[in-house]
């Protein structure tokens, strides 16, 4: 026996219009702001995924000279005073 293939009669399909829909405010929360980067326009079309930027950033730092990581920055220690006895 054939199965029928599956017609698609969702009435809601032509109905919903997503031109003014807003980007996910809670999108940040679930990823983290420290793992999401902005790419130009113009960099679209040499970095179409993650993969490509990924690469792209490993050759750079390949080709860079390994930098001297920088002291920790303290608070100086506050003085004390001697008392005479």
């Amino acid at each position: 026996m054939k199965k029928k293939a599956a017609v698609d009669d969702d009435p809601l399909d032509h109905e919903i219009d997503f031109t003014r829909s807003l980007p996910n405010p809670y999108f940040l929360g679930v990823i983290g702001p420290e793992r999401v980067r902005v790419l130009d326009a113009d960099l679209l079309d040499a970095f179409p995924d993650s993969q490509s930027v990924n690469d792209a950033l490993r050759q750079l730092l390949a080709q860079k000279p390994a930098k001297i990581s920088a002291r920790r920055v303290t608070s100086p220690k506050p003085r004390t005073r001697k008392v005479r006895t």
